[in-house]
């Protein structure tokens, strides 16, 4: 314990403004209670500290520090021991997902809850600390998907942001018709991302490594698809999920002459217990297939 101890006064010092860090070690305070439970890979105690330390005045101040320790944690699991919780028995699976939107002349940030379920659900509300709306601009409905049973049903919350959504702590409630509620805490990390995309020409695109994946997590995945326009609507009409040897465009004769939406997506997946936590960067830009090609 005293090595452990030595080590954590170390990584405090090392800090910027250790000399709060240090004070705050005395104390025995939520903040170094993570340090410790981080060093005796104890991941649910870790995790409960780090929002209480969220919770007080000081978090926000200590939002960097705080997303350094997060960051640290998934190199045991990726997340999935941060909280040994299971779902309750209605909840089949629940993702959380960050998606940036890159267009032409126009970025759009958003946030979606995408939840699997037996039962009939209500509401799904994701809120900052302390009960602070993230958008205004916010849609929640069933969608089919042909991959769910016939006792299960697939809910999608929408919301629409102005700019990213900043890391921190926030509150997750799933509400049932019922009446029956499930909540969680979630914490939101400034996530690093080992793979970018970004258009090299009219058809092409490029991959960057802008870092060594962590190996206790997936592969980012690539996803591209090709959506058609009519009547109003868009349409996809072709797809593909790449987790390795990412293309850099479509395969030949993939599309009849038309013009059409190309969009490539690269998804950087973690966890929190059971929830999947999910950063996606989306590049899209018109597509036009000529009689010639």
């Amino acid at each position: 314990m005293k090595k452990k101890s030595l080590f954590l006064l170390g990584v405090l010092l090392c800090t910027p403004g250790y000399h709060v860090y240090a004070d705050w070690f005395e104390q025995n305070t939520p903040l170094t209670q993570a340090h410790e439970h981080l060093l005796e890979n104890d991941l649910p105690k870790m995790f409960s500290s780090l929002v209480e330390v969220w919770q007080s005045p000081n978090g926000n101040h200590l939002r960097n520090h705080l997303n350094d320790l997060l960051l640290q944690s998934l190199n045991a699991d990726c997340g999935k021991s941060l909280d040994r919780t299971p779902f309750p028995d209605w909840i089949k699976s629940l993702a959380v997902r960050r998606v940036e939107i890159q267009s032409p002349g126009r970025d759009a940030f958003q946030l979606l809850v995408d939840l699997v379920t037996t039962s009939q659900i209500k509401e799904v509300s994701f809120t900052r600390w302390i009960d602070h709306s993230i958008s205004l601009d916010s849609s929640f409905s069933q969608i089919n998907r042909d991959v769910v049973t016939d006792d299960e049903r697939t809910y999608v919350k929408r919301y629409n942001l102005n700019n990213r959504l900043p890391m921190g702590l926030y509150r997750l409630i799933v509400s049932r018709k019922n009446g029956e509620s499930w909540s969680s805490w979630v914490i939101l990390d400034n996530p690093k991302t080992y793979h970018t995309i970004h258009w090299r020409s009219k058809e092409q695109w490029n991959v960057e490594k802008t870092a060594i994946p962590n190996p206790y997590c997936p592969l980012p995945k690539m996803r591209v698809s090709v959506y058609s326009y009519d009547d109003g609507k868009y349409s996809e009409v072709w797809k593909q999920t790449y987790e390795s040897n990412y293309p850099t465009q479509l395969p030949a004769n993939t599309l009849e002459p038309d013009r059409y939406v190309l969009a490539v997506s690269m998804n950087h997946q973690r966890w929190q217990g059971p929830i999947t936590i999910e950063q996606s960067q989306v590049i899209s830009k018109t597509y036009d297939v000529s009689l010639e090609e």
